[in-house]
């Protein structure tokens, strides 16, 4: 009796072990399948940094930049103000303040140390740089910055041959996992290399209404 019960109970365990796996296997392949979403706020404030590196010649000009801005946006009615200081090249830096409003079609930039103000027309065919993540983003992964328990998880996406102002290239997009609050806005392109964008100290709404 002794054997007959250990043998069934070997067998028990063993066809346990076998359910408890499946299942395992059955959630991490279903979770594997299921694509994150993320909603980026609409209209929100922060600070942003922006630079190329590469020192490219494109167009007869360098493509090199690198700007500091305090950055509004708002996606409902794509609109965006930047104050910034900026720096082209071996050009001396400018303190640029940046309205730009695309249901009007009209860009205001006004340097703010000769007060200068310049106004273009923004082409018809030049789409609002949204900061969205796009229905043909692929999701890459999630990374942690920092350690439990003060840690902040970001969720990552690349859009291979995208088209935007600054050209055909790949763009890369990092946001918070929880918020979807945007941390990245990366892009490269065969023409002027890479481009780094990074967000920080966002705020969701406008500390000013009538910052545009």
């Amino acid at each position: 009796i002794n054997a007959e019960y250990m043998g069934a109970f070997s067998q028990l365990t063993i066809m346990l072990k076998i359910v408890a796996f499946a299942v395992v296997f059955a959630l991490v392949f279903v979770s594997a399948q299921i694509k994150p979403t993320c909603n980026m706020p609409q209209v929100w404030e922060g600070r942003r940094i922006s630079f190329d590196p590469n020192e490219r010649v494109y167009r007869n000009h360098s493509s090199e930049f690198r700007t500091f801005s305090r950055y509004s946006y708002d996606g409902i009615n794509q609109r965006k103000r930047i104050f910034e200081e900026v720096r082209f090249g071996s050009q001396p830096s400018q303190r640029l303040d940046i309205l730009e409003l695309f249901a009007q079609r009209a860009a205001y930039v006004t340097n703010l140390e000769t007060r200068k103000c310049l106004i273009y027309t923004i082409p018809p065919n030049r789409p609002f740089h949204r900061h969205d993540l796009p229905t043909n983003a692929t999701f890459e992964g999630y990374e942690t910055l920092g350690a439990y328990p003060d840690y902040l998880t970001l969720s990552q996406w690349i859009v291979p041959n995208t088209t935007s102002w600054r050209g055909n290239g790949t763009r890369y997009l990092t946001f918070t996992q929880n918020s979807c609050v945007p941390v990245r806005d990366d892009f490269w392109s065969n023409q002027t290399g890479f481009t780094y964008e990074e967000f920080s100290d966002v705020t969701l709404g406008l500390h000013d209404p009538n910052i545009f």
